[in-house]
C-alpha cells in the first residue's frame, strides 16, 4: 500500500514538473502514465519523450545553461583590477592590483580615469600587463599628463580588456 502511494505520488510530481517545465499535458501524461506502471518502461519511453523534447529543449537550453558558459568566457574580463592607491602630488599614476581569471597567459589592458576635485575627468591611462595564468600582480598606471597629478582627487579602474 506505501509503495502504491508513492508510486502516485511519483506520478504526479513527475506530472507537475512536466507542466512547469513546459512539457505538453499530452507528453506529460503519456510519460507519468509510463512511469506509473513500472520503471523500466519509465527508463525506456521517458527516454523516448525525453529525447524528442530535448531536442526542443536543447535549442531552448542551449540558450540558457550551454552557451551561457563558453560565451560568458570571451565576454567576461580576462583579469580584475582594483585600485590600491590614487595618484598624489608626488605620483605620476595610480597603483592597481591586477589579477588574472582566466587559466592561461594573457596580454590585458588596464585603464584608469582620472579625475579632480569636481568629478570632471582630468586624464586618462592605461597600461599593458602580461598575466600568467591566475597571476596577481601590482602595477602603476600611468598619467598622459603627469603635470595634473596635483589636480587629481579620484582614480577610477575601468573594465579589464584583452590586449
Amino acid at each position: 500500500m506505501v509503495a502504491g502511494r508513492r508510486i502516485r505520488f511519483t506520478a504526479v510530481l513527475v506530472a507537475v514538473v512536466f507542466a512547469l517545465t513546459g512539457f505538453s499535458s499530452h507528453g506529460g501524461s503519456s510519460s507519468s502514465g509510463s512511469s506509473g506502471k513500472s520503471k523500466s518502461s519509465s527508463g525506456s519511453s521517458g527516454g523516448g519523450c525525453s529525447s524528442s523534447k530535448s531536442k526542443k529543449k536543447k535549442s531552448h537550453g542551449n540558450g540558457s545553461s550551454s552557451s551561457p558558459t563558453p560565451s560568458a568566457s570571451p565576454t567576461s574580463p580576462p583579469a580584475r583590477a582594483v585600485l590600491v592607491a590614487c595618484v598624489g602630488a608626488d605620483k605620476k599614476g595610480a597603483t592597481v592590483q591586477v589579477t588574472s581569471t582566466v587559466d592561461a597567459e594573457r596580454t590585458v589592458r588596464v585603464p584608469v580615469t582620472f579625475s579632480g576635485a569636481n568629478g570632471a575627468a582630468l586624464d586618462a591611462g592605461s597600461l599593458k600587463v602580461t598575466l600568467k595564468a591566475r597571476e596577481s600582480r601590482t602595477v602603476v598606471v600611468p598619467m598622459t599628463a603627469p603635470g595634473k597629478a596635483a589636480e587629481v582627487k579620484n582614480c577610477l579602474v575601468g573594465t579589464v580588456e584583452r590586449a
